[in-house]
């Protein structure tokens, strides 16, 4: 999901729902905080801003695709590497491959699959 990007530097609510609506997603600003307070990869700073925790975030995913590759070279996103990640977290197919390529291990030959990196 877009927001997640923008989380990295910590938001007001309003600031979330503007960039929401550039996005093509037009949540109310009560959505949005519904959105922020459920979802346990974001936080609330002590100046009320919200942000997500980022280094902890990524290190769940990459451990999800460790599990769903189990030694095998391809892995498909969905459903293997979905599945290998808590239920309560929420994570889009694009976020997985961009937090996969940035590690430097994986590829992302088509749409739904990653690979160990060839060296």
């Amino acid at each position: 999901m877009i927001l997640y990007e923008y989380l990295k530097t910590p938001k007001t609510i309003d600031q979330l729902v503007t960039i929401a609506h550039e996005n093509e997603l037009y949540w109310n600003r009560e959505q949005m905080e519904l959105f922020v307070r459920l979802d346990p990869s974001i936080i609330q700073n002590e100046a009320g801003l919200w942000t997500v925790r980022q280094d902890e975030r990524q290190q769940i995913i990459l451990a999800a695709i460790e599990r769903a590759l189990q030694g095998r070279p391809l892995t498909k996103i969905d459903p293997d590497v979905f599945a290998q990640l808590p239920a309560d977290m929420i994570v889009s197919q694009r976020e997985i491959i961009d937090v996969a390529i940035s590690s430097g291990k994986y590829e992302s030959p088509r749409e739904n699959l990653l690979r160990v990196k060839r060296k």
